[in-house]
């Protein structure tokens, strides 16, 4: 499969804007969450969002105890409980933080159809559902951490801010 999507890394301004809104679900949009696990899979991930892969769109895919959820508009409705759950992103290679989360997550999409689906989720299933929400809200995991936390990881993020930079042939 020939995929021209990229992932995104940590310093691309796409990671920071709210994605828009899909009208309805087409061929070119179920085309694109195909594309989209394609590049989850080979990067080794377990979700990611559309602005990670470039693109300006709500979108979603997650890949959890061999299920695969493709979700379009997904929108969290309501949380329970409180875990902190270490958490890698595909955006922030080589990070891994420790992020308080809701322990279960109920969440609202449209399928591949544009038909309305409600899911309830625990575990490591509402931990990436609640990942990959933030992204297309434009919030990155690192905003989720303590101040302290993130002055203490700040070499870190310069460095896969400069990685960004030199994707893009900047300086």
């Amino acid at each position: 499969m020939k995929n021209s999507l990229q992932i995104q890394l940590y310093g691309s301004p796409l990671l920071q804007k709210k994605c828009k809104k899909v009208e309805k679900a087409d061929s070119r949009i179920n085309e694109l969450l195909d594309e989209m696990l394609f590049l989850m899979r080979m990067s080794k991930g377990v979700g990611l969002a559309a602005n990670q892969a470039g693109l300006d769109l709500s979108l979603v895919v997650i890949e959890n105890e061999d299920k695969v959820y493709k979700l379009i508009n997904p929108k969290i409705t309501k949380r329970k409980g409180k875990i902190i759950f270490t958490e890698g992103c595909l955006s922030f290679p080589g990070l891994e933080i420790s992020v308080p989360r809701s322990e279960q997550v109920w969440v609202s999409f449209l399928d591949e159809q544009s038909r309305p689906v409600d899911i309830k989720a625990g575990g490591l299933l509402a931990v990436i559902l609640q990942h990959e929400i933030d992204h297309i809200n434009g919030v990155v995991f690192t905003e989720r951490i303590a101040f302290w936390r993130r002055f203490a990881i700040r070499k870190k993020l310069k460095r896969i801010k400069q990685l960004y930079r030199d994707s893009q042939g900047k300086k």
